[in-house]
């Protein structure tokens, strides 16, 4: 099938690039898109598993970030392809009754890319659903460990050929090929809301792809359009029509299976990669995770089913972005209580350390009185001296003629810069 344009991915970036979304929350949305586009088509057979390229991925961000534009230019993509979505508040019996109107016919082995593969042609039944939540918090409620629904998209994720959900009304439900993406958008504190401290680098939260993006990248008063825009917008839709046909198994070129065993003998044991222990589950997955972005990469480009070098290479630079920002998503996320407030006083430290140099006792406390009483934020603040972060000066303030205390900040490590730029291969 002749493609409109050289590789879907880096178009979507494109056709994003004149909005105030960072870059990355729309490279991730268009992995997304592009996942749910491959409904349960596709996949990579690993001997005692099958690998699909579905993702879970949650784009993480203050409030401002721009998130939900970002978001919407791909749900705005996969409804004029005809892609099912379910985005109600999500309980066990609507996720359910979404799947089971989700089931479609699918001829497998017997498409575009039948010879290629040696498949024949059979029906198969699957439930494809992308699920689509703008806001993280709304969408899960926050019972949603206690209720079982984290439970029961952790299983789906590892696409079964039937998925069987045992309720006390209807006795079991049985779900033919569930095939479950998801996209999802959340800022920190909602995320730590929805998220117990405990359940994070548990099974559900190592499945997923968490994006950070702490701004905005540009300010858009009004979006160009034009003959340009529309013309790949329209492209952008008919190559992700044709993607939608691809049916077959994927395979390894030699120098691409080469690549993957180097990468998984070579790879740091899960306790070592990240200093954060919460992570390790995560890290443990990282060759599936990287695998699903090779056939992402894989198909945004060619017909073929090959995973090559490059794709491979793709996928690791996708991976190695994405984990610049993992600091700042969990930051803040624990089980102390004043957690997010370590978090919230050292970045308004740093940023007037940069502006002016240093910011004042009384200034830092009426930023955050509302946040925390009085021995509650110097507390916080002792936190912060006794970590090294910032630093405490006493000194004459001309404008007052009183002597305070000033901050500054002297680590500026302490949370782990995010650079939004996107990697080249990526472009």
């Amino acid at each position: 099938m002749a493609r409109n344009l050289q590789n879907w991915l880096t178009a979507y970036v494109e056709y994003t690039a004149d909005t105030e979304s960072p870059a990355c929350y729309h490279y991730w949305t268009g992995c997304t898109i592009l996942s749910a586009a491959l409904k349960k088509n596709v996949f990579l057979d690993m001997n005692m598993m099958k690998v699909y390229p579905n993702i879970y991925v949650i784009l993480v961000g203050p409030s401002g970030a721009r998130k939900s534009t970002a978001t919407n230019v791909g749900i705005e993509l996969a409804r004029q392809v005809g892609l099912k979505w379910f985005s109600d508040k999500i309980t066990g019996a609507a996720l359910i009754r979404d799947l089971s109107k989700a089931v479609e016919k699918v001829i497998t082995g017997g498409s575009a890319n039948m010879a290629a593969n040696g498949g024949g042609t059979e029906i198969e039944l699957v439930s494809p659903m992308l699920i689509y939540a703008s806001e993280l918090g709304v969408f899960l409620g926050h019972d949603a460990y206690g209720s079982g629904v984290i439970a029961d998209l952790t299983d789906l994720y590892d696409c079964r050929p039937e998925w069987k959900k045992t309720t006390i009304s209807r006795g079991d439900e049985i779900i033919p090929g569930p095939y479950v993406t998801m996209l999802a958008a959340s800022t920190p504190q909602t995320l730590k809301d929805t998220i117990p401290a405990g359940a994070v680098g548990q099974g559900f939260t190592s499945r997923i792809f968490f994006v950070w993006g702490d701004k905005r990248r540009k300010r858009v008063p009004i979006p160009i359009w034009g003959t340009g825009q529309e013309m790949l917008r329209n492209n952008l839709v008919a190559d992700l029509k044709k993607i939608m046909r691809l049916r077959g198994t994927f395979k390894w070129t030699p120098e691409g299976l080469k690549c993957y065993i180097d990468f998984y003998e070579k790879a740091l044991e899960p306790e070592e990669e990240y200093d954060d222990e919460r992570l390790r589950n995560y890290a443990s997955r990282k060759h599936i995770h990287a695998i699903k972005l090779a056939q992402l990469a894989s198909v945004a480009e060619r017909d073929d089913l090959l995973i090559t070098p490059n794709d491979w290479a793709v996928a690791m630079d996708a991976i190695n972005w994405l984990d610049k920002g993992l600091s700042n998503v969990f930051a803040g996320h624990g089980a102390a209580t004043n957690s997010q407030d370590v978090i919230r006083i050292f970045r308004q430290v740093e940023a007037a350390t940069v502006r002016a140099g240093f910011i004042s006792y009384a200034e830092l406390l009426k930023r955050n009185y509302s946040y925390l009483n009085l021995q509650d934020f110097a507390g916080v603040v002792n936190t912060l001296l006794e970590m090294n972060a910032i630093q405490e000066a006493v000194a004459h303030d001309s404008n007052t003629g009183k002597v305070g205390k000033l901050y500054r900040m002297i680590d500026p490590n302490f949370i782990e810069k995010w650079n939004g730029a996107v990697p080249r291969r990526l472009q």
